[in-house]
């Protein structure tokens, strides 16, 4: 796994003038190795000792702000769903009135911490549990259920995957994790989009029209201990409202996880 690497680029803006002690932080998050923006990420101001002291989300292209007032220095974290989370160095103000940083994140597979399980209770299902199995009894899709999961006992994700008619899970000779298309997508410029507990985790990326697929890796991110369940919608006829969106023409996969939700 590469080493974290984290760019902050500090500017004091003289023609910025907020009230006296008010600093402002601006910032982006990015793919380390893609330099794609990382929506949807949580981000938290830290003191120098490690207490919160505010919090936000990064938008779509990855931008977050900040405004502060009477701090001398903080820390920033940003954590994100499938990556390592990065926490900067203290940035000191020093009579600066703006910062501008970029951070950046290393992807990761989520690791589960071992667990043993010596009595449990029933619980009520969560929503989005419901939801997946609504789906599973209309049967609109393909369905990988727990009980699969469990009696084919897997090692990857895309083991569980290779034998599901209409699927494609290519090989790759870079040491990067197997991606996973719908068949009729391969002709399209366009990659089968991936939710896990109902976030969309890749969209086109690229410039005006001149877009590339973007393949998420499912082992990166999901082990089959974990999974709940998977739902393949390979037409857009079929695909459910919730995972409507303008690349959903190249297919749909929802992976679900136990602790989803």
């Amino acid at each position: 796994m590469r080493s974290l690497i984290l760019t902050s680029i500090l500017f004091a803006l003289a023609f910025s003038a907020p009230a006296a002690g008010q600093v402002r932080i601006v910032g982006r998050v990015i793919d380390d190795l893609t330099e794609r923006p990382l929506g949807q990420t949580r981000v938290t101001l830290l003191s120098t000792n490690g207490a919160p002291l505010d919090q936000t989300e990064t938008a779509s292209d990855g931008t977050f702000s900040f405004e502060l007032n009477g701090v001398k220095a903080v820390r920033i974290n940003a954590l994100r769903m499938a990556y390592e989370t990065n926490t900067t160095p203290p940035l000191h103000f020093d009579g600066r009135v703006f910062f501008q940083v970029e951070i950046r994140l290393d992807p990761d597979a989520i690791l589960l911490a071992p667990l043993e399980v010596i009595a449990w209770s029933e619980r009520p299902m969560n929503a989005l549990h419901e939801a997946y199995e609504r789906r599973l009894g209309n049967g609109l899709g393909t369905f990988i259920t727990r009980e699969q999961v469990e009696s084919r006992n897997p090692a990857l994700v895309t083991d569980l995957l290779r034998d599901v008619p209409g699927l494609q899970v290519s090989a790759s000779a870079s040491g990067l994790r197997p991606a996973v298309r719908i068949g009729r997508s391969a002709g399209y410029n366009c990659a089968t989009q991936i939710f896990v507990d109902g976030f969309l985790m890749n969209r086109r990326r690229g410039i005006g029209g001149n877009y590339q697929p973007d393949d998420f890796r499912i082992d990166d991110a999901v082990s089959p201990a974990s999974i709940e369940g998977i739902e393949i919608y390979k037409g857009l006829s079929t695909v459910p409202a919730e995972f409507l969106n303008p690349d959903a023409d190249c297919g749909v996969i929802a992976i679900w996880t136990r602790r989803g939700g």
